[in-house]
């Protein structure tokens, strides 16, 4: 009889954990999440905690289009490319841009960036069918328009078209969002230091969806769902200044710029807020994100980065039931970088200079470590991530 009774017992604790464990749901704060909160369109900021919003170039437009508006170079080709991820541990990120510089106020950027996962433990859900994929795509394409207003004052904008191959071959969402940014750099002279040279600085703001409808029709066949769509605003600064260096450090070494003798360093923080929109509708609840981050340029050449990023998400217990297994995504980030100066090093051979910067490290934590995953959740911990910036010279 105490067999029994243990048995029994024993049988209704893993039932309810079992029961449990299939009401649990791992975070994803958008239709869109491999797009918007896996992993961003620029090496250089994912090395600084995610600090995006006052960098240039085309890799950061899709989160501030002003970002293009420091770009001077006539044309600049951007290409992108990480992998990895704890919850879709089988995904990359393939990104390219070019801009194109109209005259001395107006720049024009073109890009395309894509999430690809191939994983078969997912299955695509819509209108209450489970539908098993072996991989799943989502699409970015932009174009984007930078102008400087008054002097050092940019404004920029975006027309954005997403869509989701949930299905292989079927797209199953689609939709078009307007981006709008603005990026203001001031030269100051805040530490009276002799040593502290060119000390800038800079602010900027973005609106993501500034359509603000924050809903997406997902489809297949005869099937429907209504997904949440973002809306994000976000604001951010940034201080930089230089420090010289003794150029014999360097002295006699091709590989170095021999005409900059300093550290060119910046400091970069940002803090982004997931707003509602117009229609009230919302899967997970809104989210905000705090990022840190710093860079030093030596000579010209070699860059060292490191940040620290917080990703805020709902805690425990969903409305519908169940939990979260994702917790709130915070970690620290690093990276490094060069430039090699093709052109000079060619004597004018290869037409344009290149920038390549580089992420080796730990993915940014987002799993809660009280919960035992299915494999292979959880096992790659390990992000690649790589952009090439091309400027090309007249």
């Amino acid at each position: 009889m105490k067999k029994l009774v243990l048995s029994f017992i024993s049988f209704t604790i893993l039932s309810h954990f079992t029961l449990g464990q299939g009401r649990l749901s791992y975070y994803t704060p958008t239709h869109y999440h491999g797009i918007f909160s896996q992993e961003i369109t620029s090496a250089r900021a994912s090395g600084m905690g995610h600090t995006y919003l006052t960098l240039d170039g085309i890799d950061n437009a899709l989160y501030n289009p002003a970002s293009i508006g420091l770009t001077k170079a006539k044309i600049s080709t951007h290409l992108n490319y990480a992998r990895g991820g704890q919850v879709r541990t089988n995904s990359h990120f393939p990104f390219l841009g070019i801009t194109y510089r109209i005259n001395d106020k107006l720049n024009l950027g073109f890009s395309a960036f894509r999430w690809i996962d191939n994983n078969t433990i997912w299955t695509t859900d819509i209108g209450g069918s489970n539908i098993p994929v072996e991989k799943r795509e989502q699409t970015m394409l932009s174009a984007t328009g930078a102008y400087e207003l008054i002097d050092d004052l940019y404004l920029g904008a975006s027309a954005v078209y997403l869509y989701e191959e949930g299905v292989p071959g079927h797209i199953t969402s689609k939709d078009f969002i307007v981006n709008i940014g603005a990026l203001y750099e001031k030269e100051v002279d805040w530490i009276k230091e002799d040593k502290l040279k060119d000390q800038k600085f800079r602010a900027a703001a973005s609106l993501i969806n500034a359509g603000m409808d924050n809903q997406t029709e997902q489809t297949y066949e005869d099937l429907l769902n209504y997904r949440s769509m973002i809306i994000f605003l976000s604001a951010g600064a940034s201080y930089h200044f230089s420090i010289p260096l003794a150029n014999n450090l360097v002295e006699g070494k091709a590989f170095f710029d021999q005409t900059s003798r300093q550290v060119d360093l910046g400091i970069h923080l940002q803090y982004r807020d997931e707003i509602p929109g117009k229609d009230p509708y919302n899967e997970q609840g809104y989210n905000s994100a705090l990022g840190a981050g710093a860079e030093a340029w030596f000579f010209n050449t070699i860059a060292i980065r490191m940040g620290y990023y917080f990703e805020k998400r709902p805690k425990d217990i969903r409305s519908e039931g169940g939990a979260w297994v994702s917790t709130d995504r915070k970690g620290f980030t690093w990276g490094y970088g060069a430039r090699l100066p093709l052109h000079q090093w060619t004597e004018g051979q290869v037409p344009f200079n290149a920038e390549v910067n580089l992420v080796t490290g730990s993915i940014i934590n987002e799993l809660r470590k009280d919960f035992s995953h299915r494999s292979p959740i959880g096992e790659n911990n390990f992000l690649f991530a790589m952009g090439v910036n091309l400027q090309w010279v007249k």
